[in-house]
């Protein structure tokens, strides 16, 4: 499937492009998150899985901010600029799952192939 309309509380499997388990990230000792799937619906288990809540419900519209909930750990994808890497990737952000809502939790696409809402 090439494009899908999101609604609130859609689950999405990620395919191990957006991963998480319970271990510590390397900076805040949050819940760490990876990338490193290879697309394939063979890989990847339980940890993939995200709920995208929608302010205001709906489906997801471009720059409308969203928040991506863990499925199994019921924590909220995360980042801000207090927890930055130094090498091999300097001023990258660590992105981790956080317990709490809040504005450090909220992502938005700005960029991408966007398809008008289906009646």
């Amino acid at each position: 499937q090439l494009a899908c309309h999101l609604g609130c509380h859609s689950v999405v499997n990620t395919k191990r492009f957006l991963h998480s388990h319970l271990h510590a990230s390397p900076l805040s000792n949050q819940q760490e998150v990876s990338c490193y799937g290879d697309g394939s619906h063979e890989s990847g288990d339980t940890g993939d899985n995200w709920r995208v809540e929608i302010d205001g419900n709906g489906q997801w519209k471009r720059s409308q901010p969203i928040r991506l909930q863990h499925i199994d750990t019921h924590k909220y994808l995360h980042s801000h600029a207090a927890h930055r890497y130094r090498n091999p990737i300097p001023g990258q952000q660590e992105v981790t799952c956080f317990a709490y809502k809040n504005n450090d939790n909220l992502w938005s696409a700005e960029e991408g192939i966007y398809y008008p809402p289906q009646k």
